[in-house]
């Protein structure tokens, strides 16, 4: 058997291990056989159909769109994807939402990386409500809900995630925790305990008791008029100096309690104004963070979605059989932007055929605009031509003489060094040494 018919065989057995495990709602299984089989034969646009149904039942829209945009253009006449994306399209609203969920993860992803739990589910329950198959957003919820204690929640999102995915790991997981005690809702303080009553005892009289009352004499009408005034100047006394300075103390006690409890109660008011303030902050902070990922991902020209739209405008252009186009798309992409394998892959492949056929058209590209008075444009043109092939040595001397006219002379004389001492082409070496000055 030789080798691209074995590749292609191990190839099908993939993609029927796929189809089987799909059949069975075991996406996470199949996804990874279609991968393989996908790695045996990219070609295969069944198995790439296939995969982008799995991604599209996992809520991961936009790597099912990449699936079935492939497909079509390996594949343009009778081809399911072009139904898949048509249903797309006749869903309105549908990418909208889809974009709209993503983002909103995103952020929940954000908030709770940056210790934000309630902000994050808050995030997490509208994307869940809009999109109850997003896998991902599921996960995050239930991972969220188990580290809040609060396991009915957590349950639930397993229990989704594990209806749409039977086998998926992390829910299996997450499911093995809530089980075995990983999800423990927090305890109740204990009541106080109670005080213990003083006990106070007391002897009482006996019968045999006798009262022994003082010694009694009769006193003159002087000495009880004494006694008297001693009395209520002893009574005096006694107020003064006692019950007084008592009283005075307790009125104190208590201005001094009311005190200490408005000054507690203001100490704490402050305390949350304080921290109600740096959420706030914090909350800004965070907002304008994402205002500004999401101004990255989808603004302006070197956001990640135009490196997408990009990858799609260079792969319409081959279907059209529009090379030209196809090569001034790619001119101007960025793909370190793109973190799909998939469509890296796809790149990758764009390069080489750019790579073995383009460069004419780049150059040529660099010239009209040069000739136009746009050297800025020009320069694009004619560094991709480096990028792409080091012995560009025509791209290399226009692009210095570029350098050399916008002043940066290191970067020109750094080209023109390379053309005199690596090309075999003397005229332009003995052009490159006029312009360098030797």
């Amino acid at each position: 058997m030789d080798y691209e018919r074995k590749t292609r065989v191990i190839a099908n057995s993939y993609y029927n291990m796929g189809l089987e495990r799909a059949r069975l709602r075991d996406l996470s299984g199949a996804a990874d056989c279609l991968k393989k089989s996908l790695h045996f034969n990219k070609y295969m646009t069944d198995a790439r159909n296939l995969l982008g149904l799995i991604y599209y039942e996992m809520g991961e829209v936009g790597d099912a769109l990449v699936q079935w945009v492939i497909s079509m253009n390996l594949q343009p006449e009778a081809n399911r994807a072009d139904y898949y994306l048509g249903e797309i399209q006749r869903k309105k609203g549908a990418m909208e939402a889809a974009r709209r969920g993503v983002r909103r993860f995103n952020q929940a992803l954000v908030y709770a990386q940056s210790g934000s739990e309630d902000l994050a589910i808050l995030q997490l329950h509208k994307v869940v409500e809009s999109q109850p198959n997003y896998v991902k957003a599921q996960l995050l919820l239930a991972l969220l809900s188990i580290s809040r204690g609060d396991c009915q929640k957590a349950g639930k999102a397993i229990s989704k995630v594990l209806q749409i995915d039977r086998n998926n790991p992390k829910a299996l997981w997450y499911k093995s925790l809530v089980k075995t005690g990983g999800c423990v809702p927090k305890n109740e303080k204990e009541s106080e305990k109670k005080k213990l009553k003083n006990v106070v005892s007391h002897r009482q009289m006996e019968d045999d008791d006798v009262i022994i009352p003082p010694s009694y004499r009769e006193n003159t009408r002087d000495q009880a008029v004494g006694y008297i005034l001693a009395g209520l100047l002893l009574g005096a006394a006694v107020i003064f100096f006692f019950v007084m300075p008592a009283n005075t103390k307790a009125i104190n006690a208590g201005h001094n309690r009311e005190m200490l409890k408005y000054s507690e109660e203001l100490s704490q008011a402050n305390q949350k104004a304080e921290g109600l303030e740096k959420q706030l902050q914090a909350i800004e902070g965070e907002k304008k963070t994402a205002e500004d990922s999401l101004a990255s991902l989808t603004n302006d020209s070197d956001s990640v979605l135009a490196q997408y739209q990009a990858v799609i405008g260079i792969l319409q252009a081959y279907k059209k059989d529009d090379f030209p186009l196809a090569v001034r798309i790619y001119a101007g992409l960025k793909p370190e932007l793109i973190t799909s394998s998939d469509t890296q892959a796809v790149i990758g492949e764009i390069r080489e055929d750019i790579a073995d056929n383009g460069m004419a058209v780049l150059e040529g590209l660099g010239d009209k605009a040069a000739e136009t008075g746009d050297p800025q444009t020009a320069l694009v043109y004619y560094l991709k031509c480096i990028e792409l092939d080091q012995k560009s040595w025509q791209a290399k001397f226009k692009t210095a003489a570029i350098y050399k006219a916008m002043g940066e002379k290191e970067q020109a004389n750094g080209l023109f060094s390379d053309i005199i001492n690596n090309s075999k082409d003397e005229e332009l070496s003995a052009k490159a040494k006029t312009e360098r000055g030797f």
